[in-house]
């Protein structure tokens, strides 16, 4: 298993997820993660808040990484939460029975195809970095050097919540940005 799914840069970027998102979220609502690789997000948000989301659902392209989600999500599911994590291509799926959309790993998606999907007043919560490097281990396919250039890459027709987290090491560092709002 790669653990770096469980660094200090993912944990505290999900934590501040859940902490900003959670107020905006209705109870008995599908989630739907993109890119949610070993779904530690849907692991976050059904232990945060037990019995509280109709379905989590954990959307991942690569399929080696299904079986591990599974084994995270379903250690503290005891019936409470209905999470599933399916091996899909996020531009394949149809978005109109989602409530929430999340996606925490935009930056490495090749296009915006999922998000122009995405229906009109579906609540969304997007996450991305500065970081720009395309390289191993970060992938990065859609950049975005800036807070405002995040934006502009995804507009909604109404914004909850916006800012920018900085994720600090000894040696370097990024800048995580969140938008949260309405398609």
């Amino acid at each position: 298993m790669d653990f770096d799914s469980f660094s200090h840069g993912q944990i505290v970027s999900k934590l501040w997820l859940c902490e900003q998102l959670e107020q905006y979220i209705d109870k008995n609502r599908d989630i739907t993660i993109l890119g949610s690789w070993h779904n530690v997000l849907g692991f976050m948000l059904s232990i945060r808040k037990p019995g509280y989301y109709k379905n989590i659902l954990g959307v991942d392209s690569d399929i080696n990484v299904i079986e591990i989600a599974d084994k995270i999500t379903n250690a503290w599911s005891f019936g409470k939460n209905q999470i599933r994590n399916i091996c899909e291509n996020a531009n394949d799926l149809e978005y109109s029975n989602n409530d929430v959309i999340i996606n925490c790993s935009a930056e490495h998606f090749e296009s915006n195809e999922w998000f122009d999907k995405i229906p009109t007043g579906t609540l969304v919560c997007i996450q991305s970095s500065d970081v720009t490097d395309p390289e191993s281990p970060w992938f990065i396919r859609q950049p975005s050097s800036t807070i405002d250039k995040f934006v502009e890459r995804y507009p909604l027709s109404k914004t909850h919540y916006l800012d920018t987290l900085s994720i600090d090491y000894t040696t370097w560092g990024y800048k995580r940005f969140m938008i949260i709002g309405e398609k």
